[in-house]
């Protein structure tokens, strides 16, 4: 398989790269809400075999399309996972979702580092999201305007965090320049004092 998205009889080779590689594919999802998206995904892979073992070597070879196989796999597992979830949810948390998906989770809900073929012994070592497109235009404008309106609110915040900064240092400054004045006031009337003594 190759292309994006992946599509049979793409590729004839004549020998198997052992990897490290990476392939890239597009997969179609959609959210627990009916949102679709188009999620573009890499993936890094390697065969992990005894290169001393004829039974590994063989394994090798026990899947045509390797390629194929797997991104049907992943796109499979990946499309279960975002099913169960709302837009808003995959929207901040797309990375942790996609990879608990494909990897799985240990007993201590860590996500797993691989995820191993066993038919062939093939091995996906990291996935990157390069992108998430929303299908719909409606869905696209929507999510727009959301970062417009988040980008919004988070130049309020910092404009409203730096006009109390601002304010506090300006009362801090006429407190120590109020104090200062008391104090020379506290002075020169001790001086006036001192002054009254000695006529």
């Amino acid at each position: 398989s190759g292309g994006k998205p992946k599509r049979p009889n793409q590729i004839r080779s004549l020998c198997l790269l052992l990897g490290p590689d990476f392939c890239t594919d597009i997969v179609q999802i959609e959210t627990a809400d009916h949102a679709r998206l188009h999620l573009q995904v890499s993936y890094n892979w390697e065969f992990e075999v005894d290169k001393t073992s004829e039974e590994d070597a063989a394994r090798l070879f026990a899947v045509p399309d390797f390629v194929g196989d797997m991104c049907k796999a992943v796109a499979s597992r990946i499309r279960g996972a975002v099913a169960q979830v709302q837009f808003d949810d995959f929207h901040k948390n797309s990375a942790r979702i996609i990879r608990g998906s494909v990897f799985g989770v240990d007993d201590t809900k860590r996500v797993r580092s691989k995820f191993v073929f066993p038919a062939n012994k093939l091995t996906i070592t990291n996935i990157d999201i390069q992108s998430a497109e929303p299908v719909d235009q409606r869905t696209r404008d929507a999510l727009q305007k959301s970062v417009q309106l988040a980008i919004e609110i988070t130049t309020a915040s910092q404009e409203a965090t730096a006009r109390h900064e601002a304010e506090r240092r300006e009362q801090a400054a006429k407190g120590a320049l109020e104090r200062q004045k008391i104090e020379d006031e506290a002075a020169a009337e001790e001086s006036k004092k001192s002054l009254l003594e000695l006529q």
